[in-house]
């Protein structure tokens, strides 16, 4: 091969590359500038929507009697409307719910929800769902249902309170089902969506789940039980440490949910579970229900190996009923352990007694 053809070759190749690259970049800016430019018409958008309707919708919330007239909506600027009124409408109560759904029905948000519903863009699918959920929408049931058990932890609980808004009594059968089997969802907005959903409704469907589940899903459930309905959560608690008093995990969380005293002698084992966060529970359950009797245990637990434990134990000791500064004294005139003493000194500067 003669190597000027050879090095014209390699130079032509080269400039083509670079031809190309510039091509390339030039395409890339063109693309960064379309989006930036996208971007920006959609702030305004919004800005817009904000500085309108959100006064708008708020004096609607508030203020008895028929709704001021309502400006056109521009175009692009739905979604950024039923932004505004969710979230509005997730501080309302009452009739300014009622106010805020009759504007929205004015307005068409139930049709473009419905619309909305069928995206494939999370975020718009999810503002579908709490619109119709916000409406009490019930000819939306079917299409909620299906996004109930969608793969998507967020739309899934998002539908899930939307039920819970349109009819909770008949949504709780398949919440109960999706709680059986997932642990996406996030506990505390679970527990809220619960008690929204009435300690009647929601009572004994979550009791009758939890004793039929195994452990290793029970222990993220009680707490739940515990915030819709105390009580029940404290017999049910009771209930499933005789069942399943094996399964640290399921100790653990139903020792933290206990309100009858009575039930203190079946649990001063746990005080010698080789599991820390079982004693540590132990120790925040003395505290919560125990008396001058369970001082003995307490001081025992101030000495365990792990930090947490000794805490918890000093801490309920202070919490004892019928302990008072004379009692403390008495306590740490017997301890001898310097880790029970040193973290008694700890929670003492924490929370002073006389």
């Amino acid at each position: 091969m003669d190597l000027n053809t050879g090095s014209d070759f390699i130079v032509a190749l080269a400039w083509r590359s670079a031809q190309l690259a510039a091509v390339i970049a030039a395409m890339m800016m063109m693309i960064a500038l379309a989006v930036r430019h996208y971007m920006r018409n959609q702030e305004r958008l919004r800005e817009r929507v904000v500085t309108i309707w959100r006064p708008l919708l708020t004096r609607v919330a508030v203020e008895p009697g028929e709704p001021p007239a309502l400006p056109r909506l521009a175009s692009g600027q739905m979604p950024y409307l039923m932004e505004e009124w969710n979230s509005l409408q997730d501080a309302m109560r009452g009739d300014s719910v009622t106010r805020l759904n009759a504007v929205a029905l004015q307005l068409g948000l139930d049709a473009v929800a419905r619309e909305l519903l069928h995206s494939r863009q999370i975020g718009k699918c999810i503002l579908a769902i709490r619109t119709l959920g916000h409406l009490r929408e019930p000819t939306a049931w079917k299409a909620l249902q299906e996004r109930l058990v969608s793969t998507n932890a967020l739309v899934s609980f998002y539908a899930a309170a939307a039920l819970v808004q349109i009819d909770a009594q008949r949504a709780m059968p398949g919440i109960m089902l999706q709680l059986a089997e997932r642990e996406s969802w996030p506990g505390e907005a679970m527990a809220r969506l619960l008690v929204d959903a009435g300690a009647d409704v929601a009572r004994e469907p979550i009791r009758a789940l939890m004793l039929s589940l195994e452990p290793s899903k029970v222990a993220p459930l009680v707490e739940w039980l515990a915030r819709v309905d105390a009580l029940l959560g404290s017999e049910v608690a009771t209930e499933l440490l005789r069942r399943h008093g094996g399964d640290d995990r399921v100790v653990a969380a139903a020792l933290l949910v206990l309100l009858e005293p009575s039930v203190l002698p079946e649990l001063r084992h746990y005080a010698f579970s080789p599991a820390a966060e079982v004693r540590k529970s132990l120790a925040r359950a003395i505290g919560n229900l125990g008396d001058l009797a369970e001082t003995e245990l307490l001081m025992q637990l101030m000495g365990d190996r792990v930090w947490w434990v000794r805490y918890r134990a000093a801490q309920a000791l202070l919490k004892l009923r019928g302990m008072n500064a004379d009692g403390i004294e008495a306590a740490r005139a017997r301890l001898t352990d310097p880790y029970a003493l040193d973290m008694l000194k700890h929670v003492l500067a924490e929370e002073p007694i006389g």
